[in-house]
């Protein structure tokens, strides 16, 4: 794991945590902030896999049977 992905992990584990309490709080716009970090979390995370694929010399790294 690259620290793309792991970067990507954190970012939507804070994204859970936000949408969490801005239900909890009835706050919108933090619930609205914990998505779109969740959504910025998972595309950075699969930035991260498809560094270690092309690192790794695959030929098609978007195809998810490389992995």
């Amino acid at each position: 794991m690259n620290k793309d992905q792991k970067e990507g992990i954190k970012e939507q584990l804070k994204g859970v945590a936000d949408k969490a309490i801005g239900t909890v709080t009835r706050n919108d716009d933090r619930k609205a902030k914990g998505d779109v970090e969740i959504i910025n979390g998972e595309n950075r995370q699969e930035y991260g896999k498809q560094k270690k694929a092309i690192e790794k010399g695959d030929k098609e790294p978007g195809e998810t049977t490389n992995e």
